[in-house]
């Protein structure tokens, strides 16, 4: 059966609060891919990124990725570049899981990931990198997404509620 609902988007977008709280509505089981990874490699993602590189680091989230698409009944939030890879995007495509795209604006995401040192692709220049690679993971993220909400300007409970109709509209 897969994960029955997938939320994609930027980092900031509150991916893992409304997942979480999604999951919650459901009556499902909730997943973080990052969260995972930390678990699984025993330290924090910054720190994976630091010792190993980015590279080994999205070796590690696709392998995490592959095996969440093989559980059932989940809602699963995605890092930011985990649907980016081809690899990725094909398996993806490949499951019958609702994938919702939390998509927000750089002025609502400032306040949110400020210059946090736990994500470490802003490390330099945090509002010119989140905006690049915004850029660059849109067209992905709108390409995979059954529905895009745009959370600037909603509360938690509206993007819920949101999401749940559009999950039961769909069905």
């Amino acid at each position: 059966m897969a994960p029955r609902v997938i939320l994609i988007g930027p980092m900031g977008s509150g991916k893992t609060t409304i997942g979480s709280l999604l999951a919650e509505k459901l009556g499902l089981a909730f997943r973080d891919t990052d969260h995972l990874i930390e678990e699984r490699e025993e330290k924090p993602v910054s720190q994976i990124f630091l010792d190993q590189g980015e590279d080994a680091f999205r070796a590690i989230e696709k392998r995490v990725l592959r095996d969440e698409l093989l559980k059932d009944g989940t809602v699963l939030s995605l890092g930011g570049g985990a649907p980016i890879s081809i690899d990725a995007q094909s398996a993806l495509r490949a499951i019958s899981s609702y994938i919702i795209f939390l998509d927000i604006s750089l002025s609502t995401v400032v306040p949110r990931i400020g210059f946090n040192r736990d994500r470490p692709l802003l490390l330099n220049n945090p509002r010119g990198q989140w905006q690049t690679l915004m850029e660059a993971r849109r067209p992905i993220y709108e390409a995979l997404a059954d529905v895009t909400i745009n959370v600037d300007d909603k509360s938690e409970e509206e993007i819920v509620t949101i999401a749940l109709s559009s999950l039961e509209e769909a069905r």
